[in-house]
């Protein structure tokens, strides 16, 4: 399996490395849809057990060159860090303060940021492929939330769309040094996320049931996900890895679908699948172009 995988294109293995990450990601959903506890706490163990988590799976990928990578991250580091976790915290904070809708319909604007950071740091072109991929995007997210959308609080709405920009952000960051593991940048934002959930936080409340689901997130599903979700803009741009991490939004439905068995609203089955159509031609227009190019 190595052996193929070594093999592939740079953009096959982007695009097969992000979706491994988003697939895995997703399915968090459903320990926390399990677990009883606050927001807050969440932010805090999951921060606290995934930052040790990330740095793990950082020494598994690179093994012997590890050392010289951390030697190397610089302010790229630290800023990925810091961006993460405004991402982190932001989320959060969005989402105990507005409607899940606004929430979610601000963060499915990350791949818009992403693009424009892309263009305007990085100076990479955004091919027209990735523009009406955003479009698409945004349209079947609106069908996903029609009928959801409520009046929030505004503070809460804006801190929905500043973790938007941090995705983008970070991401952008991230592709800028593809010669570096930034995942350790991560794990930093991630830790950087808990100690800020840290003073609002109750771990006491938590029981032994809601501490296995905790552990569960917070110790294997977060680290292999965004470990492997860092790793995406190593090979794809990071628009191309914004927009497959909308995926998790339709995906993670699915599984809470499976495993507890709330139905989602018909809206999100046809802006589900409207997504995955959009992100599938997106792909596989990518797959082609780039493929071509190398």
């Amino acid at each position: 399996m190595p052996g193929r995988f070594s093999r592939l294109s740079d953009p096959a293995k982007g695009l097969l490395i992000t979706s491994a990450g988003v697939i895995i990601l997703s399915v968090q959903g459903v320990p926390i849809r399990l677990m009883d506890v606050d927001a807050w706490t969440l932010v805090f163990v999951r921060g606290v057990l995934s930052a040790p988590g990330l740095f793990v799976f950082f020494l598994v990928m690179e093994r012997t060159g590890w050392r010289a990578q951390l030697r190397a991250m610089g302010l790229a580091g630290v800023v990925a860090a810091v961006l993460f976790a405004l991402d982190n915290v932001m989320f959060i904070y969005s989402i105990t303060h507005t409607s899940v809708a606004n929430t979610l319909l601000m963060i499915s604007l990350s791949p818009l940021f992403a693009a424009l950071l892309t263009r305007m740091v990085l100076r990479e072109a955004v091919p027209r492929r990735t523009w009406l991929a955003i479009g698409g995007a945004t349209v079947a997210t609106l069908v996903i939330l029609l009928g959801s959308l409520v009046t929030g609080d505004l503070l809460g709405t804006l801190a929905g769309l500043v973790a938007a920009i941090a995705i983008g952000g970070t991401l952008v960051v991230l592709r800028s040094r593809p010669s570096l593991n930034l995942v350790p940048a991560v794990a930093l934002g991630a830790g950087l996320a808990g100690l800020v959930g840290l003073p609002a936080a109750s771990p006491g409340s938590a029981d032994s049931g809601d501490w296995l689901m905790l552990v569960l997130v917070g110790l294997l599903i977060v680290p292999v996900a965004f470990g492997l979700i860092a790793t995406g803009p190593r090979y794809i741009p990071a628009p191309e890895v914004a927009l497959l991490l909308l995926l998790q939004t339709v995906l993670g439905a699915f599984w809470v679908w499976l495993a507890v068995g709330e139905a989602p609203h018909g809206a999100t089955l046809v802006g589900g699948l409207m997504l995955i159509l959009v992100l599938a031609m997106h792909s596989v227009a990518t797959l082609r172009t780039l493929n071509t190019q190398h």
